[in-house]
């Protein structure tokens, strides 16, 4: 018996079979690569087309055939229509060179984009369907993955929202924020609670972050409900600023509240008399002070700029349209001429 295994113990068939195992497991390991790789470029391919735009221009049809153009130079063109708003452009640039591209950064780098046109076109599910693509091949792109929660905010569909939240958190991000403020969105157009359940929840809601009072305020404002004492001595008014000189004094008197800023704007109204406020809000102030001339026609204009890539908008936000930061909002005001017509707040 000893004698059938005697090979075994020759160190040079042990040193052949370990040759040949090693061999075996390259060769698998390598085809198996190229299988995969090709699978990965028809995926992408077959995704494509999905998305071709027919468009009859010819001025840049050339250039998109000429394969000798490397991907970066065509990554800068479609970025440079993308920036231009020719977002077809753009897009048309993006599918070309995915189907060029090889390198795995690259791929990722260009998906990324292609998804991020299609949300500033507004194409919102084609955005998600890009996105998702991305993260089905990159699942830790945690780009896509901020996008993706956008796109699903923006479309309603909260509960998908909360999911990529998830997956966010678990690589490392930091979401208290926004999961707060996605609470709030369900709850507020949440048809199945009533008014008493939703003022219970947005006020739990707000106690916790301070940007989401203004979600609490609109909500009562919107449904004429009375703002309880207690939580109006807790509000930040700062950020509210807006809101409270449209308000309808029948429904919010702020002449009777002491807290300094309401005192300052009922004074720019005109329903109290003027006094000087320390560390107050500026234009109020002014616009407080020259009230007491009957023939001065002064009314407060408000813009909102993002602290934190300080683009400034016409409307309020929660969330910047341009970095997609939440509760970075910044409310300014400022003293414009009088129009004869009533205001009529649009917030």
């Amino acid at each position: 018996m000893n004698s059938f295994f005697i090979e075994y113990r020759d160190p040079m068939f042990g040193i052949i079979i370990l040759f040949a195992v090693i061999f075996v497991i390259s060769f698998a390991n390598y085809w198996w690569g190229v299988f995969k790789s090709k699978e990965e470029k028809d995926s992408i391919e077959k995704f494509i087309k999905k998305f071709e735009i027919v468009s009859d221009e010819e001025e840049y049809k050339k250039l998109l055939q000429n394969s000798n153009i490397p991907i970066e130079s065509l990554a800068l063109l479609a970025d440079a229509y993308g920036k231009s708003g020719d977002y077809e452009k753009a897009i048309n640039i993006y599918l070309v060179a995915l189907k060029r591209v090889k390198g795995k950064d690259k791929k990722q780098y260009l998906l990324s984009s292609l998804g991020k046109t299609y949300f500033k076109a507004g194409f919102l599910s084609r955005s998600g369907d890009i996105f998702l693509e991305s993260l089905r091949l990159y699942p830790r792109n945690a780009e896509s993955l901020r996008y993706l929660i956008v796109v699903y905010e923006r479309l309603k569909e909260y509960d998908k929202a909360a999911e990529v939240l998830d997956a966010l958190e678990e690589l490392g991000a930091v979401v208290k924020k926004q999961k707060l403020y996605l609470q709030a969105l369900q709850i507020s157009e949440n048809s199945k609670l009533t008014n008493e359940k939703k003022e219970k929840k947005l006020k739990e809601i707000s106690t916790k972050e301070r940007f989401l009072q203004r979600k609490y305020f609109e909500f009562m404002q919107q449904n004429r409900l009375i703002i309880p004492k207690d939580m109006l001595s807790q509000l930040y008014f700062k950020n509210l600023t807006d809101l409270l000189w449209f308000a309808d004094t029948r429904w919010l008197d702020i002449s009777l509240v002491k807290e300094p800023i309401l005192r300052q704007i009922a004074m720019a109204k005109g329903l109290i008399e003027y006094e000087k406020i320390e560390d107050g809000i500026f234009a109020f102030d002014i616009l407080g002070a020259v009230k007491k001339e009957d023939d001065v026609k002064a009314d407060l204009s408000f813009h909102y700029m993002c602290t934190e890539c300080k683009n400034v908008y016409p409307l309020y936000f929660y969330r910047c349209p341009n970095c997609l930061n939440i509760g970075s909002v910044k409310i300014q005001s400022s003293i414009v001429k009088a129009n004869d017509e009533k205001n009529i707040p649009f917030l």
